[in-house]
């Protein structure tokens, strides 16, 4: 598999062992067997006016036609053929593609409107469709690095997404810093806080005129950002810390996604996305630490010094890796002190790999988590080098244990030179690798853990069922893979985003490991060799799905006198939508409050899931606190409803929940109840959108009754069976579906068995 195959146009060539056939089946196989979605859109900006854009992943919920009309829509893109199998159209590297005029430079300085426009699409995708920012991944390729490219990865949707703000802060060390972002007018305070900040810790000034590139603008004082891209004076990595400690304390925000990259010909500026969620994330305010790998053997790392943290770093570098100190230096006083220190690295037989999962290991035992991650390649003394970029926080990993992690990396190949001029001409790129390598207890002696070992075998039997890749020779501590599906076109069009999200499906879906983070390095000349670094992390056993199920079976017409009179979607009011999710009301969040407050028990039964951390009198908790709440207007599941009881007689039967009188109770009809179900967020995301799914009953903890929905009437009993969505995705947010059920004339048993 180390031979460069060519496939001109859309035609077939010659038989040939490297050539990928039936790409778009093995997609359309793969799709069937996992269900819990993953999205990437990628904007690309080649010039003033001239951009394009890319979707692939898989779609559910409506998500490619709701995205086709943002962009036709809103951005004014024009459709194009992302094309399929067949021998008339060119070989899909996407499935969805549009030519995007949007695209805006402004000035020599680096200035474009990529960071707003990508805010936009957060905007839309979390605040309408409430699907979840999972990574932003982003670079500059070409000959003199002037196009622009961002990839936003998107996970299920969760409710959260819907009233949470995001902020993207980009620092440039030509000297200027931008601000976008989608803040409510309950936030508006915290634009002026960072005026204050950005004056005082860079000097900073604001300047207007910028509204079509960013919300605001400033250029920084002289002397602030100091050196060049990757020389040792460079202070570009402590002030991105400083940044992201500075946020990070106000309450509930965190950081999500950065993206780093470099622009200029010669690569000596340096950039940073930094986005921010206040998704009151349980580290809170702890501070970052930021690690750069970088391959031509420099090693910085830059943040406040948490629990001896450099010195414990410190040790491992030097005494594990054989590196020696480079230089140190620090900005700030007293508890604002950030330290900047250097090393020296051996990378003779550097695997970035095997050196990225030994950080992770390190700082897992310490008690450190990894946060984000990034990846690029960068201009040191004229030579082009890949950098790796981990950001971690102390609090929530257990000192001296390791999570059980799995480390994959896509490497795309390399292309023939002579067809990167021939945007019409497709390439099977040779050399295309696959690599795994995993962490997790007692694996700093040497050995696997169960979970590996399962992770390990699944990813086989992913690569060789659908990439038709074969096992190569690896190193000691991972596994390695030839494959024969990445493609390319020109010099930057690719199909490696499509395999990387499938990728993501299977190890989430199939495997119930949570997705940490992808980052994206664009190697060679002008970038054209691609390699995607993505992180998984095993949080426990494995969490219900979302329901997959895509639209309501039933579109005709329903009676608008059976709506109630509460509702507020005039979208669904009139029929031109069938469901809305909308956020709560304060009076509504109240009486929710009520609701689950009277009908909490401080009883500890077998289904709770024990608390390790928690002191033994505290397994059970005190309290259920309502954070956010959101009602969903069904129009086809109140017509269920509503027909249901038309025929049915019922029984004058209370439930814990009648007991108490709140808001709520007037909207209940006679033989009606609220009653509780705990699932996850994206799966109540899902249920609220499709109605339950009776092909999943007991998917997450069996069926005591049979087949059924399972309803509770104490908000205890429900919240046993809540769950977050792993990962980074509002860590320790539980979800609980609040039902409106026609109880009718109830069958009461207190034995097991299928009823």
């Amino acid at each position: 598999m180390g031979c460069c195959a060519s496939v001109q146009g859309a035609q077939e060539p010659e038989p040939d062992p490297t050539t990928p056939v039936n790409l778009d089946k093995r997609l359309q196989e793969l799709d069937l067997e996992t269900k819990v979605p993953f999205i990437l859109i990628e904007l690309t900006g080649e010039g003033h006016g001239e951009g394009e854009i890319e979707v692939t992943g898989k779609d559910e919920y409506g998500v490619y036609e709701a995205i086709e009309n943002f962009f036709l829509g809103q951005w004014e893109c024009e459709k194009l053929d992302p094309g399929d199998d067949s021998d008339e159209t060119k070989i899909p590297f996407c499935k969805a593609q549009y030519r995007w005029p949007g695209f805006a430079v402004g000035g020599e300085d680096g200035l474009n409107n990529l960071g707003k426009k990508t805010m936009e699409i957060i905007d839309f995708m979390c605040g309408t469709l409430s699907w979840t920012l999972a990574v932003v991944n982003g670079g500059n390729v070409g000959e003199n690095r002037d196009v622009r490219e961002t990839q936003l990865i998107f996970k299920a949707p969760h409710p959260m997404n819907l009233v949470a703000p995001h902020l993207m802060v980009e620092l440039r060390s030509a000297g200027f810093i931008e601000i976008c972002g989608d803040l409510e007018q309950e936030h508006g305070d915290i634009l002026e806080t960072l005026d204050v900040y950005f004056a005082d810790r860079f000097a900073a000034q604001r300047i207007d005129g910028h509204e079509d590139f960013c919300d605001r603008y400033y250029q920084a004082g002289e002397e602030v950002f100091k050196g060049a891209s990757g020389s040792l004076e460079s202070n570009f990595g402590l002030l991105c810390t400083n940044v992201c400690d500075q946020i990070t304390q106000w309450e509930g925000w965190s950081l999500v996604a950065c993206n780093a990259s470099n622009y200029g010909a010669e690569g000596r500026h340096s950039e940073q996305q930094m986005i921010f969620r206040r998704d009151y994330h349980p580290l809170g305010d702890s501070k970052y630490l930021q690690v750069i790998l970088n391959a031509l053997g420099n090693i910085e790392v830059n943040g406040k010094h948490v629990k001896e943290i450099h010195s414990k770093l410190d040790g491992f570098l030097r005494h594990r890796w054989g590196c020696e100190r480079a230089g140190q230096f620090s900005e700030g006083d007293g508890d604002q002190k950030t330290i900047c220190r250097r090393y020296s690295w051996n990378v003779e037989d550097l695997n970035m790999l095997r050196a990225t999962a030994d950080v992770v290991t390190f700082f897992e035992l310490q008690g450190w988590e990894i946060q984000v991650a990034s990846q690029q390649q960068v201009l040191e003394d004229g030579t082009w080098c890949r950098e790796q970029q981990l950001l971690f926080r102390p609090g929530r990993t257990e000192v001296g244990t390791i999570e059980p992690h799995v480390f994959v990396e896509l490497y795309a190949g390399e292309g023939d030179p002579e067809f990167f001029n021939d945007e019409e001409h497709t390439q099977v790129l040779a050399n295309q690798k696959l690599r795994i390598r995993g962490i997790g207890p007692g694996s700093d002696r040497g050995k696997k853990s169960p979970e590996l070992v399962t992770a390990m075998e699944e990813f086989a039997t992913f690569v060789t069922s659908y990439l038709g890749g074969g096992q190569a020779a690896g190193l000691s501590g991972e596994e390695e893979y030839n494959c024969n599906v990445f493609l390319c076109r020109g010099k930057f069009e690719n199909n490696l985003a499509q395999w990387t999200m499938r990728l993501c499906d299977w190890m989430v879906d199939r495997l119930g490991w949570s997705f940490i983070v992808s980052s994206l390095c664009n190697m060679g000349e002008f970038g054209q060799n691609r390699l995607q670094q993505v992180i998984f992390r095993y949080d426990g056993d494995k969490r219900a799905l979302p329901v997959s199920k895509s639209v309501n079976p039933a579109q005709e017409s329903l009676d608008p006198s059976r709506f109630p009179d509460y509702w507020d979607f005039e979208e669904v009011l009139e029929q031109r939508e069938v469901q809305r999710v909308k956020p709560c009301k304060m009076e509504e969040k109240e009486a929710l409050q009520e609701l689950v407050d009277h009908t909490f028990k401080r009883v500890l039964t077998r289904d709770r899931v024990p608390d390790d951390d928690a002191e033994d009198d505290e397994e059970m908790p005190f309290r259920i606190e309502v954070v956010q709440a959101f009602r969903s207007e069904h129009a086809w599941l109140n017509n269920q409803l509503c027909e249901s009881m038309e025929a049915a007689e019922f029984a004058d039967f209370e439930v814990k929940t009648s007991g108490i009188q709140t808001l709520l109770s007037g909207r209940l009809a006679p033989g009606q109840h609220y009653m509780y179900h705990g699932t996850n967020p994206s799966s109540a995301m899902s249920i609220l959108k499709t109605g339950f799914v009776l092909d999943h009953a007991g998917s997450a903890t069996g069926t005591m009754f049979g087949a059924g929905i399972y309803m509770a009437e104490c908000s205890s009993k429900s919240d046993e069976y809540g769950r977050d969505d792993g990962g980074n995705t509002y860590p320790s947010l539980h979800a609980m579906l609040v039902c409106k059920c026609f109880v009718g004339t109830p069958f009461v048993t207190d034995t097991s068995g299928d009823h």
